[in-house]
């Protein structure tokens, strides 16, 4: 009999840690409030996380922003009101508070309401303000915990915050405002398993309570407006409205104005505008100078055009100058309100000239094909009347030109003669159809000078679509019965010129090369377009048969868009597959992306351009072949002076279709390359709680391929924390991808599907163990996560099979769980323990295995 112990702890109370370092008690000065009626009611205000925690966009974390938050409301409370006391979980940026540490003390302290503070993470395109008290649904109704208040709170709130932050809301499905907390993150069953609240803060605390998220600190607008101290006193304002009246207490009278400054004609906030009331300069909106830099390294990445003035007189009127260096000033008579933020946002007319900001045709107007349509974008909207005769071609063609928008100019240029240099001229009679400028054609940020552009036409097109690379091939088997067939090719082939037959297969063929018309193997063709090169792929809908020859048909007649056709071709290629003992999926992506983050929600994405970086869940570009309905789109950009690029597509260990397992398997994604020279790995945590991970792959294909991990014969790399070794039971962190080490793309887009593990029959060598997969002893892993809440993994290894008994027990040596009792083979095994109904503190678990 073999017995093992380990401990650890759950993470519910902080009878462990002295909180004296810790916890701040703040009280409210008597006298001189304004308003009464809370002096005696007490309040926990918990700003989430600690120190840096939860980084957004920007290099500014959730951590720091929430804090800052509930400082204000605390002040704001304190000089303001009459209530009894405020209490806080933290107070500055240094202090490290776990969530026990956090709900033991607002316990403690008696307090009547917990009120904790955070924002969202997601996506860069959503931003939206969500409320989340304690309660479950039982026998078809919605249970709130007691004491309650929490819900009465957050429906308050769901329209006090949402109505200051002027953005969207995620309301409940029944009410449309707060959350029962069980009821969003596991649906709205007639019974929950568990008939208790499902966050921590409101699971723990034994007051009425609840938890704010307010907006996405992955939304880049967003983000920009965190960072300005005036937007946190927005959200706070907006938190001491909701406490007032929550308490059917009156509002005082306030003289707030507020809102946004943009350009006219872009939309463009507006950084370093200022605010002049009576001939003073009372505001002047955030610029890179003056508060950016600390954020970013490129003057142009941020703005806010936010502007907050506090203190007026309520009720008054008055008239506000809003105006910008680059800008016209301009007058509003402003009167205020008197119980509400007084919004008041201005577009202001440029004072600058228009400027050419991009000219682009399809191929480089270096090498321009002659009809290939070139592109004219101003940075401010010409007056169309002005254009007639102010712009020519030397030597001098025939033209025409149209607008696409307000701001792009089309010129066509079927009249241009091959290999020859032109000179596009728009001359400085130009005018901005709104203050008069005249065009800036030569950049100098002053009005007048022409804008020249020298053009230079390539030789004529007769050649067809040059067929580049192609997979399988007799050289590269395929080692899969269900291979992708790729034909790359040079440019891009005219979808018109390609039939559902234009790509056949046939096979098994004989020496000669002979295949009859019986052994087409059917399939699917799809045409893709990657920049300026096509790909064609051929999904079969069967299994081929092994160690066999196959030959594939392409038809003639494929066309570029001069009409150019190609030949017939054929080519040939062998499989050559290990036989699979197992294949389990990890995720397919059929049913979505459900679980993986956002790259901006992992703390370790760094070096992106967050609006063109995205996943998101894909129908178009699956794999066919393996009968796949969805795959996970990865569109990213990088930042071009980061001094690191990494995209983390984190998978949480406790995601449904996170599978363990061992290092006698292969790891598998199908990748729809992008030919981008970025690259991409598969990254893993071990038994140890190390991540270690694949080589990189170069992406330096077009379409899909199958990307292999061979974790018993293939390099392992460390990561963190990682030491280049798999130890014990392996799950997923994530794919990982970077930019290239040389000429990369900075931009781009890929594809992954049929993400899984596969376990290969595999040649025996004279020193082979037959066993040596096995574990050579029992072995009882350390718990992880250590501390958890509420749930943890606990693994351990069996040399052989055996009857095993796995039980957790308290401090007092009392029995609280049996995890398992029974038979388990031999091998590497992993468990989920919920102690959602234990008391906090730390156990003990002991494994019993063998005779």
């Amino acid at each position: 009999m073999t017995t093992l112990y380990r401990g650890f702890r759950w993470m519910k109370t902080a009878t462990l840690f002295s909180l004296m370092a810790l916890i701040l008690l703040m009280t409210a000065p008597s006298g001189n409030t304004q308003v009464t009626g809370l002096e005696d009611w007490s309040l926990y205000i918990d700003p989430g996380h600690s120190r840096t925690e939860n980084l957004g966009l920007y290099k500014y974390s959730e951590a720091e922003k929430v804090l800052r938050v509930g400082l204000i409301l605390r002040e704001m409370l304190q000089e303001q009101t009459d209530i009894g006391e405020v209490h806080m979980s933290r107070t500055n940026d240094q202090q490290l508070v776990s969530l026990s540490e956090r709900t033991t003390h607002a316990n403690n302290t008696g307090s009547d309401f917990y009120y904790s503070i955070h924002s969202d993470a997601g996506s860069p395109s959503v931003n939206s303000t969500l409320m989340l008290f304690g309660g479950w649904r039982s026998g078809g109704q919605s249970v709130e915990k007691t004491p309650k208040g929490g819900k009465r709170f957050g429906d308050i709130m769901h329209v006090v915050l949402t109505d200051a932050m002027r953005i969207g809301s995620r309301g409940s499905n029944d009410t449309g405002m707060a959350w029962y907390d069980r009821t969003f993150y596991q649906g709205f069953p007639d019974n929950h398993t568990n008939q208790f609240p499902f966050l921590h803060v409101n699971r723990t605390t034994t007051m009425a309570s609840l938890l704010s998220e307010a907006g996405f600190h992955t939304n880049p607008t967003q983000q920009m407006r965190n960072v300005n101290s005036e937007w946190r006193r927005l959200e706070a304002q907006a938190a001491l409205w909701t406490i007032l009246e929550y308490h059917e207490l009156e509002r005082p009278e306030v003289g707030i104005l507020t809102g946004f400054l943009t350009d006219s004609q872009s939309g463009e906030l507006i950084n370093g505008a200022w605010v002049i009331i009576d001939g003073d300069t009372l505001y002047t909106t955030d610029s890179y100078e003056s508060l950016f830099h600390k954020y970013s390294n490129d003057p142009e990445e941020m703005r806010n055009g936010f502007y907050y003035l506090d203190g007026m007189e309520p009720g008054s009127s008055f008239d506000v100058t809003f105006g910008s260096p680059d800008h016209f000033d301009s007058t509003i008579t402003v009167t205020l309100e008197t119980l509400d933020f007084t919004f008041v946002d201005v577009q202001l007319e440029s004072s600058m000239s228009p400027r050419v900001v991009r000219a682009e045709a399809y191929t480089p107007v270096d090498l321009l094909v002659p009809g290939d349509e070139i592109e004219i974008e101003f940075s401010r909207i010409p007056d169309p009347e002005t254009l007639e005769g102010a712009i020519f071609f030397t030597p001098e063609v025939d033209f025409e030109y149209s607008w696409k928008d307000e701001f792009t100019l089309v010129i066509t240029t079927d009249s241009l003669a091959h290999e020859t240099e032109y000179l596009l001229t728009i001359t400085d009679q130009v005018l901005d159809k709104f203050n008069g400028n005249a065009l800036d054609g030569d950049g100098n940020r002053q009005p007048g000078g022409n804008y020249e552009l020298v053009i230079v036409t390539d030789e004529p097109d007769t050649d067809p679509p040059e067929l580049l690379a192609k997979y399988p091939t007799m050289d590269e088997p395929t080692t899969t019965l269900r291979p992708v067939i790729r034909l790359v090719y040079d440019e891009m082939v005219e979808v018109g010129s390609l039939s559902r037959d234009a790509v056949q297969l046939y096979g098994p063929i004989g020496g000669n090369g002979v295949a009859t018309q019986s052994s087409v193997v059917r399939g699917t063709v799809q045409l893709s377009t990657i920049g300026r090169q096509s790909i064609i792929q051929f999904f079969p809908e069967t299994d081929l048969e092994n160690q066999a020859v196959y030959r594939v048909d392409v038809q003639s007649g494929l066309k570029d868009r001069f009409g150019n056709p190609t030949e017939s071709y054929s080519f040939t290629f062998e499989t050559d597959a290990p036989e699979v003992l197992a294949q389990p999926v990890i995720d397919n992506f059929n049913s979505g992306i459900s679980g993986w983050w956002a790259p901006q929600m992992s703390g370790s994405t760094a070096g992106i351009i967050t609006e063109a970086t995205e996943r998101a869940h894909e129908t178009r570009i699956v794999n066919f072949a393996s009968g796949s309905t969805g795959s996970m789109r990865l569109s990213y950009g990088w930042q071009e002076d980061a001094p690191l690029h990494l995209i983390r597509l984190y998978l949480p260990p406790t995601a449904s279709q996170n599978r363990r397992f061992n290092d006698s398997y292969v790891v598998q994604a199908r990748i729809f390359g992008d030919g981008s020279g970025n690259r991409i790995r598969f990254m893993l945590r071990d038994g140890a709680n190390q991540l270690e991970g694949s080589e990189w792959y170069t992406i330096d294909w077009i379409g899909w391929k199958l990307v292999e991990w061979d974790l018993q014969n293939d390099p392992v790399v460390g990561w963190v924390n990682g030491n280049g070794v798999l130890t014990g039971q392996l799950y997923t962190d994530s794919f990982q991808m970077t930019s290239g080490t040389g000429a990369y793309a900075p931009t781009g887009t890929i594809y992954i599907d049929d993400y899984q593990i596969v376990q290969y029959e595999r040649e025996p060598t004279s020193a082979a163990d037959p066993v040596a997969d096995l574990p050579q002893q029992y072995r009882l892993e350390q718990n992880y996560p250590n501390p958890f809440n509420p749930t943890t993994l606990i693994g351990y290894e069996l040399p052989v099979r055996s009857e095993v008994r796995l039980e957790v027990f308290d401090m007092l040596g009392r029995r609280v769980a049996v995890l398992v009792d029974g038979m388990v083979d031999a091998g590497s095994h992993q468990i989920s323990f919920d102690a959602a109904h234990l008391s906090s503190g730390v156990y003990i678990y002991k494994l019993q295995a063998g005779s």
